[in-house]
């Protein structure tokens, strides 16, 4: 998006920063900042560096320069510090950058579904689901959508468990699917299935040629799991299926994506519990068995937010759910 320099297309290329920025930064008034400043200021937030975001941004270095000191001057607090380092982000503008990086998204995405939307005469649609998601429901989905609502574009985007939930609420996407996902103010969460869970284990293992396991039958194994922070109440439903399994294994902190490091499921070192629709993938060294014990399932989520009812958001939503019913009596 290009910002024309002259007053009344820079009134038009505006963003206003509300009176408070987190618990951080605050004003008494609203105040008005081009899009050109913020973009510089991402630009040289990410690369720690005016000459490196300059060569980004297509400007001259001390042109950059004069626009930080502009936006700082602005904002009435530092946002950076300059040292040897380069230039790096104060407290307050840390607070600004996730604000102001999340508002850019909002502001480029807003542009290229209007041009969309008028080559198109189509609604767009904004899907985000999380990785396991994508092993059986958004393949089934997909076509699913695309018979009984032909006048919807959708566009899927696969991220982490974590950032579905945070996505959606931000406007970053429409809707979102995911299991297990942090429940938040102003989001619908809906139950689409109980999935089955599985365990990967070493194809070497004893327990892999069984039809299902124990949870018990792993004690020899660490239990491989993701950083805690990146699906917390994802981290904690597993923790507590084994515990109720009467299970108490050593928890080994592997990848954001539990399959990234499946050469320590393949060396026997590990198992990581999954859901079932898991199984089919192929992974060297790795098979995937069914988990028999009490209480062994994983919910999965559609997210929207709850001043979102939009009808089409809504028939998606329906059309997940009748497919993960579907999917559940076929399992």
């Amino acid at each position: 998006m290009s910002e024309a320099r002259s007053s009344g297309s820079q009134r038009s290329s505006v963003v206003q920063i509300g009176s408070q920025i987190g618990n951080k930064l605050s004003f008494v008034q609203p105040i008005s900042v081009s899009l050109r400043l913020l973009r510089a200021f991402v630009a040289v937030s990410r690369e720690r560096n005016v000459r490196r975001a300059a060569a980004v941004l297509y400007v001259s270095q001390p042109s950059l320069s004069q626009d930080i000191r502009r936006l700082e001057h602005q904002v009435g607090v530092p946002i950076f510090v300059r040292g040897s380092q380069g230039m790096l982000l104060t407290t307050a503008g840390e607070e600004l950058f996730r604000n102001v990086e999340t508002a850019l998204a909002l502001i480029d995405r807003g542009v290229e579904q209007a041009r969309r939307v008028a080559a198109t005469s189509k609604a767009c649609l904004l899907l985000a689901f999380s990785p396991s998601v994508g092993n059986r429901l958004i393949p089934g989905l997909i076509p699913l959508l695309e018979q009984r609502l032909p006048s919807l574009i959708v566009d899927e985007r696969e991220v982490d468990t974590g950032e579905v939930g945070p996505g959606v609420r931000d406007r970053r996407f429409d809707i979102g699917f995911a299991h297990c996902p942090t429940p938040e103010s102003g989001l619908v969460t809906t139950l689409l299935l109980e999935e089955q869970m599985c365990a990967a284990v070493a194809s070497s293992h004893r327990v892999a040629s069984e039809p299902a396991l124990h949870l018990a039958e792993l004690n020899d194994l660490d239990l491989l799991l993701w950083p805690r922070d990146t699906a917390p109440d994802y981290y904690d439903r597993i923790l507590a299926i084994c515990h109720h399994a009467g299970v108490e294994p050593r928890v080994v902190q592997g990848a954001r994506r539990a399959l990234m490091r499946s050469y320590l499921l393949s060396e026997g070192r590990g198992f990581c519990p999954l859901p079932a629709s898991t199984s089919v993938l192929r992974v060297p060294g790795v098979t995937f068995v069914p988990v028999q014990d009490e209480g062994s399932v994983i919910p999965l989520m559609s997210i929207r937010r709850e001043d979102d009812q939009r009808p089409e958001i809504l028939a998606v939503e329906e059309i997940a759910r009748d497919l993960s019913t579907l999917l559940l009596r076929a399992s």
